[in-house]
């Protein structure tokens, strides 16, 4: 099956310190490094780069990034750990990789590792709230794209390169990265590598709660965590490359990434996977000879992922995913209108063999056709949207999943917005959206015991689409020394589908039972960030950073907090820099979570404390730097009440971590 697709464009604002950016008449596109001039009444949209994401890499994407406002992690070990946007997860948050889908199956279950690492990614790009109209069902609560830079869109002549290496305590790890291009005659290339070798993860105390520890005593076969965290290692490789031939009018490449990763799950002491994933991307733009639209975009890519979950080196469960994921559209650009149309394909099979397998053999596709228009006049801005898509589920015949089933879904999306310009350095804005997401195969079909995570999945084949109705406003202001971002946003879900435990045992496996219903649930708060310039001097400019969020979710009807809801948080930190070094600091308050579900635990509040330092020993082009960063600087004990985990992994303790970095 041929899949065609262009990038979608997303509004993400350009800044030049890789600060996140609130400027509102540049709007970054997602994937892309030029100003497309698009939807910028989005309220939150935010960009990771440069600086700013050397000093945030970690070995998970989730982890990376959690720190940003409204985004939190899954923390399932220092492998395997998915963003949170304002408390949805899973298949609610799309992660793509240069604006397609990651094709993998992560979103099965929160061991599964999403197969990026963040040292060889050029830029992270986070948009929060429902953007299902344009990325599709399953963004209905956010999107994080990271781009490669494999495919280009410019000709760059001449030889670049970069070069990292760094080692960290917390585990006694190295790892090392390389990134390089090549321009000649209108041609690029790309290659990019990476590798770490990560050993068990410290921690402050013991890996078990009090209470587990007193309640729940270990057999012979495991081992009580006291100052390491049991099979919490990471081994992994990956390598690209990436050619394109740039024309007067477009681009067109290719590329090739192959991911390989060995880690252990945390969750089971003798469980350990083992994934690899080749993956090929194809990505095109040209300008158009129509003059209704400015440029026509094509993208897809095509995956070949594979997991085995092994329990004592010995194979249970082996998971397969290929598919591919296209993409394209046509934009349209005049006085006063911007917009984007396009049609979206994504298909995939899914395979779970093994004795164990807790989910049958499925293939599903998906066909969408969108379009957004955005009416500017004068400090005013209007945008709306439509997106139809079909979704269909077939269950594959299999001796433990009884018989085939197809399940066909028609979901629909919408959305207005309204931006008014205050002035050059400000604006308000006020969005609205009503999105259809359809249950995926595993929420459908899942039934057996999942080895990883230690749990009896159950799913129910009569769940219906989930509905959710949206409203966010958001206040922007950026100039010269200062800038200011602040969001405030509801969510109402009818049909919102909920993996819960059911207080039942499986009498096979002795594994607890976790069902998939669903209920109506409430999603609400507010999160905001601040960048201020408090001293200057000849050489240098002193900053203040301030970022705070606050989540709530609960059942409509009887008012129940949800579970895994991410505690308020305020983070304050500084950071001053010249040509030469630059130094940086902050404190990360995660508040007391009170607001538990039925029969979940609290998490106690705690404050990490962090502190990074560069020198660059050359000049800018050519320039060899050495890092040194210390996290957790007091070793405190902390346990993300987002995590499945939580009673039994706490996060990392003191990390010390040195490296060099050079750039040709």
């Amino acid at each position: 099956m041929i899949l065609l697709s262009l990038l979608l464009t997303s509004p993400l604002i350009s800044t030049t310190n890789a600060q996140t950016e609130t400027k509102m008449d540049a709007i970054q596109v997602i994937g892309h490094r030029q100003s497309e001039n698009l939807v910028d009444f989005i309220p939150s949209v935010s960009k990771i780069s440069g600086k700013k994401l050397n000093s945030k890499r970690q070995t998970s994407l989730g982890d990376t990034i959690q720190g940003e406002p409204g985004v939190s992690s899954t923390s399932f070990g220092p492998s395997a750990s998915r963003p949170v946007i304002r408390g949805l997860d899973g298949d609610r948050v799309r992660v793509l990789q240069n604006g397609l889908g990651t094709l993998d199956a992560s979103t099965q279950s929160v061991d599964h590792a999403i197969p990026i690492d963040p040292l060889t990614i050029d830029q992270i790009e986070i948009v929060r709230g429902p953007m299902s109209l344009l990325y599709g069902s399953s963004a209905v609560g956010g999107v994080v794209n990271v781009l490669t830079n494999r495919i280009k869109t410019q000709f760059e002549q001449g030889f670049s390169a970069q070069i990292q290496s760094q080692g960290e305590t917390v585990n006694h790890g190295l790892s090392n990265a390389l990134r390089a291009d090549f321009g000649k005659a209108n041609w690029m290339v790309h290659a990019d590598a990476s590798t770490r070798n990560l050993g068990n993860q410290r921690i402050p105390g013991y890996a078990r709660t009090e209470h587990k520890r007193a309640t729940e005593p270990f057999g012979s076969n495991k081992t009580e965590g006291n100052k390491i965290l049991p099979n919490s290692f990471n081994k992994q490789e990956n390598q690209a490359i990436g050619v394109t031939r740039v024309f007067d009018k477009g681009a067109f490449g290719v590329s090739y990434n192959h991911f390989e990763s060995d880690y252990g799950t945390v969750a089971e002491q003798q469980v350990a996977i083992n994934m690899n994933q080749n993956r090929y991307e194809l990505s095109g733009e040209y300008e158009s000879p129509i003059s209704l639209f400015r440029k026509f975009k094509i993208k897809s890519a095509q995956s070949d992922y594979k997991h085995r979950e092994k329990d004592k080196e010995v194979v249970g469960t082996t998971f397969k995913n290929s598919g591919n994921e296209s993409r394209l559209e046509a934009i349209n650009s005049s006085d006063k209108f911007d917009g984007i149309t396009g049609i979206q394909t994504q298909y995939n099979n899914f395979q779970a063999i093994g004795s164990e397998a807790f989910l049958p053999k499925s293939k599903n596709e998906r066909v969408a056709l969108f379009t957004y228009q955005e009416l500017k006049a004068d400090k005013h801005s209007y945008s709306a949207g439509l997106r139809a898509e079909s979704v269909g589920i077939q269950k594959q015949v299999t001796p433990n999943f009884g018989p085939a089933m197809n399940k066909d879904f028609m979901s629909y999306n919408s959305s207005v917005g309204y931006l008014y310009r205050l002035r050059n350095e400000d604006s308000i804005s006020i969005s609205f959206s009503y999105t259809e997401r359809a249950p995926n195969f595993q929420e459908l079909f899942a039934g057996g015991p999942h080895i990883a995570t230690g749990t009896y999945e159950q799913g129910f084949d009569r769940l219906r689409k989930e509905e959710a109705y949206a409203i966010e406003t958001g206040y922007k202001f950026k100039n010269d020394k200062n800038s200011y971002s602040a969001n405030l946003f509801a969510q109402k879900f009818d049909g919102f589908i909920l993996l819960a435990p059911s207080g039942d045992t499986d009498a096979t496996s002795s594994l607890p039972i976790s069902r998939y219903n669903q209920l109506a649930a409430t999603f609400y708060g507010a999160d905001a960030e601040a960048t201020n310039q408090i001293w200057q001097t000849s050489s240098g400019v002193l900053h203040l950073n301030t970022k705070a969020d606050i989540v709530r979710g609960y059942e409509s009807s009887s008012k129940n907090n949800l579970p895994r809801i991410t505690p308020p948080r305020l983070t304050l930190g500084l950071d001053y820099g010249t040509d030469k070094w630059s130094i940086e600091g902050e404190v990360v308050k995660v508040m007391r979570q009170t607001k538990t579900a039925p029969n979940e635990t609290q998490t106690k509040s705690y404050a990490l404390t962090n502190i990074g330092y560069n020198y660059n020993f050359l000049g800018e082009k050519t320039s060899l730097s050495t890092f040194f960063k210390v996290r957790n600087i007091f070793n405190e004990e902390a346990r993300n009440h987002v995590s499945t985990l939580k009673d039994i992994a706490p996060l990392p303790g003191r990390n010390v971590v040195v490296g060099l970095e050079l750039t040709l």
